[in-house]
């Protein structure tokens, strides 16, 4: 049964593609620091095609999302690219008002953050696969049996590169407001 999607309904599409599309691009891509680029290309190229053609007439519109996906990773890992200047500067300021909760804890917040931000840098000194186990299983929520599948692995390899890494994590890694810190 075809479907015919517009810009309409873009913002549906997308939130219906997306997950599939980012497991798609995770799975793909040689440096994870590379997904968020290439998903944004993705639906950027898409909205594009919509923008233009007004409607396209699909019989499986994810399918054709993970084909502009798959010709985005091949044109970023294919073909060295120029550097782009953009302007990081504007003339105008606007104020934004900011409701900020009464139940903030700022402190909380931050070491959070920051707690995070040890451990994604001490992931990223891992190999591609470990990196891409920990994105798919913490990031996208995906059970281990499926990332096993994505990635053409069998599932206790996938536990033992996932629990291995947690163990040297909390071998190596101050956790600020953890009890062993």
């Amino acid at each position: 049964m075809s479907t015919q999607i517009s810009l309409e309904n873009f913002e549906e599409i997308y939130n219906s593609t997306y997950k599939q599309t980012l497991k798609y691009i995770i799975c793909k891509s040689s440096n994870i620091e590379d997904v968020n680029d290439l998903i944004q290309d993705t639906y950027v190229e898409l909205y594009k095609i919509l923008k233009n053609k007004k409607y396209i007439v699909l019989e499986n519109y994810q399918n054709y999302i993970i084909g502009i996906a798959k010709k985005k990773i091949q044109k970023h890992y294919g073909l060295l690219y120029q550097l782009k200047t953009f302007s990081i500067c504007s003339n105008e300021e606007k104020e934004y008002e900011i409701e900020i909760p009464d139940n903030l804890d700022l402190e909380a917040d931050i070491i959070t953050k920051l707690n995070a931000e040890k451990v994604w840098k001490f992931i990223k000194k891992k190999n591609t696969k470990t990196i891409k186990i920990f994105y798919l299983y913490y990031y996208s929520e995906l059970k281990i049996s499926q990332i096993a599948k994505e990635l053409k692995m069998t599932e206790s390899n996938v536990k033992n590169i996932l629990y291995r890494t947690i163990k040297d994590i909390k071998e190596n890694i101050k956790i600020e407001g953890d009890g062993n810190a």
